[in-house]
């Protein structure tokens, strides 16, 4: 048998990892955790694991309250396992590997979707490289002003007010966990230090929910393509429009990533470049 592919997802927040989590949870080559996002690494370098395990323990008793489907069954088997596995501080790679393998022994791709782990220092995303003879990393990419306002709106829903607020604490820098997510200089600086390049897939946000995209992600991974729920919508943020002023005040505050992005990729995709706001 071929080795096991171990995929990594690790972003960006609001650039379609859940819709991606969802095709390759069906795909009939892989198998994923039912519980996305375990928060492993970043927990052990960030000494966050204490909330998120709440968040986990909180996710499995709203479960627990409805007659479970068969996909819920499987949530709550995957969560208290994961509750037994890891307790938040104590670094134990190999309870990690059996825990995201289980029931996939037979899967030619297996992996976790955090998309935290953007934020790993280099340190890290080289222990992560090193788990298995066959890591990839998959890396989404969001135009960075459209990015940050979903972000903002999942978060502040229609309130006007609220929505200024967090507007406002990106431009005068005192969102920080938004803005760091948006980082992708850093991330992909990052990335590109700890691993071979030929073991990170990157695609954009805006052509990610097209055939060609899925094509490219699958020959990356070594797995069949299969047909995908385009018109699906996961984790959909509260419709509200970005006022034009603020755009432009977005997209001057973050032309350090427009424009390397751009070196980086080649060129800036289309689906970017016209919503900007001309000065």
């Amino acid at each position: 048998m071929t080795a096991q592919t171990f995929i990594f997802c690790l972003g960006a927040t609001k650039a379609g990892t859940s819709w991606l989590f969802d095709y390759l949870s069906k795909h009939r080559e892989c198998h994923l955790p039912a519980m996305k996002e375990l928060h492993y690494f970043d927990a052990l370098e960030h000494g966050t694991g204490d909330f998120y395990r709440k968040q986990a323990q909180a996710r499995l008793e709203a479960a627990r309250k409805d007659k479970p489907t068969a996909w819920q069954k499987r949530l709550i088997a995957d969560l208290e396992r994961w509750l037994a596995v890891f307790d938040g501080k104590t670094r134990d790679d190999a309870a990690y590997m059996r825990y995201v393998q289980d029931g996939g022994a037979k899967a030619r791709v297996i992996g976790d979707f955090t998309p935290a782990y953007g934020l790993l220092k280099e340190k890290s995303l080289k222990t992560m490289a090193a788990l298995t003879d066959k890591v990839r990393f998959v890396y989404l990419m969001r135009d960075p002003v459209d990015r940050i306002w979903s972000n903002i709106r999942m978060m502040a829903g229609v309130d006007g007010a609220a929505l200024d607020a967090k507007v406002d604490g990106v431009l005068n820098g005192t969102a920080e966990n938004i803005l760091d997510r948006s980082n992708y200089r850093r991330t992909l600086n990052r990335l590109t230090r700890a691993i071979p390049r030929e073991a990170l897939h990157i695609e954009f946000y805006e052509r990610l929910f097209t055939p060609a995209a899925i094509e490219r992600l699958c020959a990356f991974l070594g797995i069949t393509p299969q047909p995908a729920a385009f018109d699906r919508v996961v984790h959909q943020s509260v419709a509200a429009d970005l006022p034009m002023g603020q755009r432009a005040q977005l997209q001057a505050a973050l032309k350090p990533q427009y424009n390397f992005v751009e070196k980086f990729m080649g060129e800036l995709p289309p689906e970017w470049t016209q919503k900007m706001v001309s000065a």
